[in-house]
C-alpha cells in the first residue's frame, strides 16, 4: 500500500504549485492534493479523467523527488515548443513578478523567458515569447498613476434624482461641464512618413481657454461660453444664461461634483433661482453619464490634435469656428449615451 505523509511546508509548497502552475504540473499537484485528503488512486482517477496507474506514477514521483517530481524531466535535443506556452505566458505574466519571489516590480522579457525556464523548464527565444505575449493579449505600454477611488456614499440618492429628472417630461434637461483648451497640442497617434517623424513647435508659454458647455438633452440645443478662468462666479453667469433661454417651466442642469458646481455662492443663486435646480452625478461617473464629455473629446480631436496654437485669439476664433456647425442633430448623434436615450425616451 502507497503511504504518503508530508510536512506543513511541503503542503503549503504542494498547494502553490496546485494553485500557480499551469496544466499537467497543476494536475499532478491535486493528485497529492487528493491522496493526502484520503482519496484513493483509482477515486483520484475518476475524478481528475486519469486512469488509476498514471495517478500511481506521479505519486511515487512526488515520493522520491518531492514537488520536482511532478515536472516533465528535461529531454534530449533541441525543446520543443510547448504547445501550452500561451496559457502558461498568459498565467504567469498575469500576476506581478513579486508574487513568485522575484525582486522586480514587473516583467520583462529577459526576466520571463527565466521564470519559465526555471520553474516550467520551457526554454523558448525572445521572439517566440514575445509571439505568445501578443496571442495572450499583453501589449508593452505604460500604466498611469490615477487617484484612490473612495466610494460615493450619496451614489444612490443621485442617480435616484438624475432618474426622476429624466422622467419628468416637463421639465428641460440639460447637461452642462467645462474644460480647458490648451495653446499646447493633443498629441494623438497619425500617419506619417518612415523616418519622418512630425515635430511641433511649442509656444513660448503656454496659455488655456475655459470653455463651458451645455447640451439640451431632448432638443440637442447647445449652448458654450468661452472665459478666463473656471470659478463659481463665471459658473452662475453661464446658468443664468440657461434660465434666460428658457423662462418657463423646470430645468434640470447635470452636473459632476466639481467645487465650482457645490460653492457656497453657487448655493445661494440656486436658493434664489429654485426654478433651476442642479442634478449632481455620482462620483467618478461623469465620463460615463454626462455626454458633454463627448463634445470635449471631438472638440479636441478635431482642434488640438497635434496642432499648436500661436495665441489665445486663435484658439478662440478656431473654438467659435468648430461650433458654427455644430447642429442639434450632430450634437445628439455625438452625444448619443445612456442618459441621452432616457431623456429622448420620455421624450418621444
Amino acid at each position: 500500500m502507497l503511504r504518503l505523509t508530508v510536512d506543513d511546508t511541503q503542503y503549503v509548497e504542494l498547494r502553490q504549485v496546485a494553485r500557480r502552475a499551469v496544466g499537467r504540473v497543476s494536475e499532478r499537484a491535486h493528485f497529492v492534493l487528493l491522496f493526502l485528503q484520503g482519496h484513493s488512486p483509482s477515486e483520484i482517477g475518476n475524478l481528475m479523467g486519469y486512469d488509476k496507474a498514471t495517478v500511481l506514477k506521479w505519486l511515487r514521483s512526488y515520493m522520491d523527488h518531492g514537488v520536482k517530481g511532478l515536472y516533465d524531466a528535461p529531454r534530449s535535443g533541441r525543446p520543443r515548443l510547448c504547445k501550452h506556452l500561451t496559457a502558461v505566458v498568459q498565467a504567469q505574466a498575469g500576476q506581478p513578478p513579486r508574487n513568485y519571489g522575484y525582486l522586480q516590480a514587473c516583467w520583462t522579457v529577459a526576466l520571463l523567458l527565466c521564470h519559465l525556464r526555471d520553474r516550467f523548464h520551457i526554454v523558448v527565444s525572445r521572439a517566440t515569447l514575445r509571439q505568445a505575449l501578443r496571442r495572450a493579449d499583453f501589449r508593452w505600454t505604460r500604466p498611469k498613476l490615477v487617484l484612490p477611488r473612495r466610494p460615493d456614499p450619496t451614489a444612490e440618492q443621485k442617480r435616484a434624482k438624475l432618474a426622476q429628472a429624466l422622467a419628468d417630461s416637463s421639465a428641460t434637461v440639460i447637461a452642462e461641464d467645462e474644460c480647458d483648451m490648451h495653446l499646447l497640442p493633443v498629441l494623438r497617434a497619425m500617419w506619417q512618413r518612415v523616418g519622418q517623424q512630425l515635430r511641433i513647435v511649442t509656444p513660448g508659454q503656454n496659455a488655456k481657454r475655459a470653455v463651458f458647455g451645455a447640451l439640451n438633452l431632448r432638443t440637442g440645443e447647445w449652448f458654450y461660453e468661452l472665459n478666463a478662468r473656471k470659478r463659481g462666479i463665471e459658473f452662475i453667469d453661464f446658468l443664468s444664461r440657461l434660465l434666460a433661454a428658457y423662462p418657463t417651466g423646470p430645468i434640470y442642469v447635470i452636473v459632476d461634483n466639481a467645487s465650482i458646481h457645490t460653492s457656497h455662492a453657487v448655493q445661494a443663486w440656486l436658493t434664489r433661482n429654485a426654478r433651476l435646480q442642479l442634478v449632481y452625478l455620482p462620483t467618478y461617473a461623469g465620463h460615463r453619464l454626462n455626454p458633454v464629455e463627448k463634445v470635449w473629446w471631438a472638440l479636441k480631436d478635431g482642434l488640438s490634435a497635434n496642432y499648436s496654437f500661436k495665441k489665445l485669439a486663435d484658439l478662440d476664433d478656431a473654438i467659435r469656428h468648430y461650433f458654427v456647425g455644430f447642429t442639434r442633430e450632430v450634437a445628439l448623434r455625438l452625444a448619443n449615451s445612456e442618459t441621452v436615450r432616457s431623456a429622448q425616451t420620455v421624450a418621444a
